[in-house]
């Protein structure tokens, strides 16, 4: 499912959709064949249950239960009872890494949450969430001339911390889970990846840190989280370029040598492949914003 190609909902702009009436969900967001998601999304469940098979296994979720779906969960079958509702956030990987990017802590929750996509958050963290939402559906009904869509991912962010925070206070459901070494790898490469400043663009650089070869990274990272690693690693330095390019005096070639970039013609190029854009035109946006 593209996050792009999702309707019906109260509120979408390419990397949040929001949609409060259970009845709003597209037909093709659970369908009775096997369907990869590459979006992160959350499943807030207000009334009634839902039963669904998430990689062969079946889970289900009842009221003050959230059902977490990263971009690499496959979906297949599924049953709700007649009155169930539930709040549904979903959100493109660049935004939730760049909510969460600043947060090396955080990958050890998305580990756990991976490991375990049905959380209970109680009946007072219910209704912390549905005060987010009455926030969030305030910007949609009375949008801001300007900062409207600054002030949703503010709000979104705040969210995704008060739902990890809750997630430190709550027994886990499916605890039973074992950890797989894929599992414990993956978690290895995000830390060291997230730690790195300036990031090495290799996958050879990560396997060697981690003593292992380029290929078994690369295809245990895919077969974990979906992506390859040197697609997360092009994510994390893409963040990196962002950031010294919207917050840092340095100039462009002094961004670019402080990346580890060859020279200002690679730079450039790398950042129009990434973000369709030069490095000037960039900063002449945000500029302008």
């Amino acid at each position: 499912m593209n996050i792009k190609e999702t309707m019906q909902a109260d509120y979408m702009d390419g990397d949040i959709i929001i949609i409060n009436n259970i009845q709003n969900i597209p037909g093709y967001w659970f369908v009775s064949k096997s369907q990869a998601l590459n979006v992160f999304s959350f499943v807030i469940c207000t009334q009634g249950k839902l039963q669904v098979r998430i990689m062969s296994k079946t889970v289900v979720i009842h009221p003050c239960e959230v059902l977490y779906c990263d971009p690499s969960t496959v979906i297949n079958d599924y049953m709700i009872s007649p009155d169930f509702d539930a709040i549904i956030l979903c959100m493109s990987p660049h935004i939730v890494q760049s909510i969460l990017y600043t947060n090396r802590n955080i990958w050890n929750h998305y580990f756990n949450i991976s490991q375990n996509p049905v959380l209970n958050i109680g009946e007072e963290g219910l209704c912390l969430f549905k005060y987010y939402c009455q926030l969030l559906v305030h910007h949609i009904k009375f949008p801001q001339q300007v900062y409207n869509k600054e002030a949703m991912y503010s709000l979104v962010s705040a969210l995704l911390y008060d739902l990890l925070a809750k997630l430190g206070n709550t027994e886990i459901i499916n605890n039973n889970i074992q950890i797989s070494q894929g599992d414990i790898l993956f978690k290895r490469f995000i830390e060291l990846l997230s730690k790195s400043e300036p990031k090495e663009r290799s996958v050879s650089y990560y396997a060697e840190q981690l003593c292992i070869t380029p290929k078994y990274l690369s295809s245990t990272v895919k077969k974990v989280s979906g992506k390859t690693a040197f697609e997360w690693i092009n994510e994390f330095v893409i963040e990196d370029v962002k950031r010294q390019l919207s917050f840092s005096n340095k100039s462009i070639k002094e961004v670019a040598d402080y990346l580890l970039f060859p020279n200002i013609s690679f730079f450039g190029k790398y950042v129009r492949t990434h973000l369709g854009m030069s490095p000037t035109e960039f900063r002449r946006q945000i500029g302008r914003g």
